[in-house]
């Protein structure tokens, strides 16, 4: 999620821990927990496609985590003795712990269990901004922090971390319906496919991406909780070009297969071999693609993973909208 989003999460899980005598200390530090896990964007690594892989890794393990809140929870009592060692392990373990589950149901990708390597937790129920869950938590850390003393201001907090954690389950229950949706149509269109994703669409759980592949080609169509229900599904289906660039040809390409899950494509503009992540974006707009290759004749050559610019359209946001209430 958004470094506001997370950083009012801690916030409001500081809060919960340590909030009774001292409500304004544990917001300000859960604020500053619930950020840290994403300082790891500060590390360099050897290329574009590493540094997105890499991303929401070690300093987002659970295991990690478990490790090293007890020396942290040890150096914070030190330096402040407002809360206990005891409440101050608590704090830091859940501020760190909710960050990351709140990053893996976003469809980025989270290594919860690093260093054990199985591809990143990437649920896709919220989107990585979404207003309906940051708000509420956000008006409940501001009234602690500038009211600390008024019964509402404890109140609007407590409502906060009630209503965003309903619309998390909200949101998992809304893709639920949505993916018993597509694999009906798929079947009734005998749609062969290896792997289903279902993907909040930007800003709200109301409308949802899906994408479908199987060895050749992929698919991809939008399905909103309101449509009617016996509105048709209609997939668009794409060419995946596998066959430009395979895992075993590159090791980056093996690296991307493994982050992404299998959720990928090749493409070839001009010389270049470009691969492009399936689950972020629309057709053909997508968040991240990278460079791989270079043909040069009959020969391929392998190049550095480097980003490539996405191209952008301003009605696309406009088109996602109206799509929620009309099919």
């Amino acid at each position: 999620m958004d470094s506001l989003t997370q950083a009012v999460l801690g916030g409001a899980v500081g809060y919960c821990v340590a909030g009774k005598n001292a409500p304004r200390k544990a917001i300000l530090y859960g604020a500053t927990l619930g950020t840290l896990p994403d300082l790891d964007v500060l590390v360099q690594y050897s290329n574009d496609l590493a540094s997105y892989s890499h991303h929401r890794g070690w300093s987002h393990s659970w295991l990690v985590h478990t490790v090293v809140a007890p020396l942290i929870a040890w150096l914070a009592e030190k330096a402040d003795n407002t809360f206990n060692y005891t409440t101050w392990l608590l704090m830091i373990w859940l501020c760190f712990i909710t960050h990351s589950g709140l990053d893996a149901l976003t469809v980025y990708g989270t290594q919860l269990f690093w260093p054990f390597m199985p591809p990143p937790i990437s649920i896709g129920s919220t989107f990585i901004i979404d207003p309906v869950y940051t708000v509420p938590l956000l008006l409940g850390v501001l009234f602690i922090l500038f009211k600390p003393t008024l019964s509402f201001s404890h109140k609007t907090i407590k409502f906060g971390v009630i209503a965003s954690s309903v619309y998390l389950i909200w949101g998992l229950t809304a893709q639920t319906l949505i993916q018993q949706r597509i694999v009906n149509a798929l079947n009734e269109q005998n749609i062969s496919y290896t792997k289903l994703k279902v993907i909040a669409s930007p800003l709200n759980t109301l409308l949802w991406r899906v994408i479908v592949i199987n060895n050749e080609n992929y698919y991809e169509t939008y399905s909103s909780v309101l449509d009617p229900k016996n509105h048709p599904i209609h997939f668009d289906k794409y060419k995946r070009h596998a066959n430009l660039l395979t895992i075993e040809q590159s090791k980056d390409l093996k690296q991307l297969d493994w982050f992404t899950n299998g959720f990928y494509a090749m493409d070839q503009k001009e010389s270049l071999v470009i691969a492009k992540d399936l689950r972020m974006g629309t057709e053909p707009y997508y968040f991240f693609s990278f460079k791989l290759a270079e043909v040069n004749g009959e020969n391929m050559d392998l190049i550095k993973p480097s980003y490539m610019p996405r191209t952008r359209d301003s009605r696309l946001l406009e088109e996602l909208w109206n799509r929620i209430w009309s099919p």
